[in-house]
């Protein structure tokens, strides 16, 4: 029965771990629409904590 229990809770893990990336990639989808569709002339992304890179994007 334990190993029921032990399995149950690494399908959780994985599901939640799946629901988080899917999270990240809705944000960085509409971080992109409000810079492409804002209208200003600031069109650089701000920093992000998981990248060392902040790209300057002029058009």
């Amino acid at each position: 029965m334990s190993e029921l229990g032990a399995i149950s809770q690494y399908a959780l893990a994985v599901q939640q771990m799946q629901m988080s990336l899917m999270k990240n990639q809705v944000e960085m989808q509409q971080q992109a629409v409000e810079i492409l569709l804002g209208g200003t002339d600031d069109r650089s992304v701000s920093p992000s904590p998981t990248t060392g890179v902040n790209v300057d994007k002029t058009i």
